[in-house]
């Protein structure tokens, strides 16, 4: 992982024909996608999902689960078939909950080279002993306070227990060395463009909620909270006294029309508003902090379909919340295009991952 590379640059730019795949290992599902440069022109070839709950005995489709080695391997090998991968090349999306990233304030003249002291400094930030993680950096703008000799740099760090698992995962159905990444920067890949200088992107997973402020298409600040479409369907299950999957069932196919719509959003705004209040100051420390405003925020992830989800932000936020279509990056034939701008919000991550290889 080199974070340096990532910042490098967010445009796409074509290079010799290749295809690569994306990968996504969520808490609930695998996804990937495909990608092929035809004539220089970055092309969807293919994409899927699977649930992993069925692969681990006892769970249902929407729960999260961590699967054993071998059945990892089975979930991976049966997406990549099912979907009709083809390529050679991948690019692994490393899940946040085995990695970490903050940022943190450095005291030194601008001209400094501060590379010796990050590593030293990084101690104090990550919680677990710096030998068993590997860790990158990058110098960003935020200002963290008002001293004119601060220095800020953005964190990232990965388990090396988590990495060297994906990677065995990964070389097993014949994918060498890929390229790994934690999950943001692959989102932010696939969302930001040049037309908004400060943006904030609200990933609603799984089991967790994250909010990522972007600017330039540079990560400035990461917020999660555990707040996620599976927690919810146990809440929802627990107040209608329902299995799981009957709850997950009802989620996923409810409308604003029918008679359980009202129950189903008071649980959802339940759940959803306290995450929101603490991203709405969030928000405005920022701003105060870089002295502009964010312009839009962008939601992405499988919990962004719920209905009426982009006005509840929008209410709690004080600002215009959409929901991503992140496959507008990449051609594909036009015929895809209302079942792109159904699923696209959820495959973020994994498109973002492929695209790696065309920056």
């Amino acid at each position: 992982m080199a974070l340096r590379d990532l910042f490098s640059t967010i445009s796409i730019k074509p290079t010799t024909a290749k295809r690569v795949v994306g990968i996504d290992m969520g808490a609930s599902s695998i996804k990937v996608v495909e990608l092929e440069n035809r004539n220089d022109v970055i092309t969807l070839t293919t994409y899927g999902e699977m649930q992993l709950g069925p692969y681990d005995e006892g769970k249902a489709v929407g729960q999260a689960t961590v699967l054993v080695p071998s059945l990892e391997r089975q979930a991976l090998v049966d997406i990549l078939r099912e979907s009709a991968v083809k390529a050679k090349s991948a690019v692994f999306a490393m899940p946040l909950s085995s990695s970490f990233v903050t940022t943190m304030s450095l005291l030194a003249d601008p001209k400094e080279d501060i590379s010796p002291r990050v590593r030293v400094e990084a101690r104090k930030y990550i919680p677990i002993p710096m030998s068993e993680v590997t860790l990158d950096w990058a110098e960003v703008d935020t200002k963290l306070d008002d001293n004119p000799n601060s220095r800020n740099v953005l964190l990232a760090a990965i388990q090396n227990d988590a990495l060297n698992r994906f990677t065995t995962l990964l070389q097993t159905v014949e994918f060498r060395n890929p390229p790994t990444e934690i999950e943001c920067f692959s989102t932010i890949r696939s969302l930001y463009t040049t037309v908004e200088q400060n943006i904030a992107i609200i990933d609603i997973g799984a089991i967790s909620t994250k909010m990522y402020l972007v600017r330039g298409g540079l990560l400035q600040r990461m917020y999660r909270v555990r707040a996620g479409g599976t927690l919810y369907t146990e809440k929802l299950a627990s107040e209608l006294g329902v299995s799981f999957e009957e709850a997950e069932t009802l989620k996923r196919g409810i409308k604003t029309g029918d008679s359980q719509f009202g129950q189903l959003q008071k649980l959802h705004v339940g759940m959803y508003s306290r995450v929101l209040r603490e991203f709405a100051q969030v928000l405005q420390e920022y701003e105060a902090q870089v002295g502009a405003p964010v312009s839009s925020v962008l939601l992405t992830g499988g919990g962004v379909f719920f209905p009426q989800t982009e006005s509840f932000v929008t209410d709690a936020l004080g600002r215009p919340a959409v929901i991503v279509q992140p496959f507008n990056k990449v051609a594909y034939p036009a015929f895809m295009e209302d079942t792109m701008n159904q699923i696209g919000a959820s495959f973020s991550v994994a498109l973002g991952a492929a695209l790696r290889e065309f920056e």
